[in-house]
């Protein structure tokens, strides 16, 4: 075996191999790096995405507290009627949302569904409303746009924390979880003594 290694034919054979080696390490470590690369672009896309998401449902949330704050108003007929759009919600539509977790990504990917459904749900609560206040309506109205509010606010939490975001800046006295809660809270009361 040493002659062979120390003959001509034997060197060549070992600078082949030698040479194949180190293509293959190369090769190897290219691989590694653009791996390493790739994680890094598809983690900053989906933080990216993670920030637009939140800038969205931070507006859902504030639109719900308006729609669940609605003062009414009086028209000229003695129905009572709103003053405030019930709330719409569309994703963003830059970005691909299979970089978040599964989880995370059916629980954002919902929620304009969530808004349509209890969008649907307002209507048929008009039509079976009593007018002129319409009070199961408004009631009904408050309840559902504080649940959602509650699951948007949890949402953002959720991303801001998986993908290192700061929570929104709310101004001081802005605190719409404790604002929800408070309505979820009355109602449940009202409904208790309702019977």
């Amino acid at each position: 075996m040493s002659e062979f290694l120390t003959s001509d034919v034997g060197k060549v054979a070992i600078g082949g191999l030698i040479a194949m080696a180190a293509q293959i390490l190369v090769f190897i470590l290219g691989w590694m790096k653009e791996h390493r690369v790739s994680i890094k672009k598809r983690d900053l896309d989906a933080q990216y995405l993670g920030i637009q998401v939140v800038l969205a449902l931070d507006k859902l949330v504030s639109d719900c507290l308006e729609a669940v704050k609605d003062p009414t108003e009086t028209d000229a007929n003695g129905f009572t009627r709103s003053t405030v759009s019930n709330p719409e919600f569309a994703l963003p539509v830059e970005g691909d949302y299979r970089a978040f977790p599964t989880q995370l990504m059916y629980s954002v990917m919902f929620m304009p569904n969530r808004v349509s459904a209890i969008n649907e749900g307002l209507d048929t609560a008009w039509d079976q409303a009593s007018p002129p206040d319409y009070d199961e309506y408004y009631r009904f109205r408050g309840e559902a746009f504080s649940k959602l509010g509650l699951q948007a606010i949890t949402l953002i939490g959720d991303l801001c924390n998986k993908y290192k975001i700061p929570l929104p800046e709310w101004p001081a006295g802005y605190d719409p979880r404790r604002l929800f809660l408070e309505e979820i809270k009355e109602l449940d009361a009202y409904w208790i003594r309702r019977g």
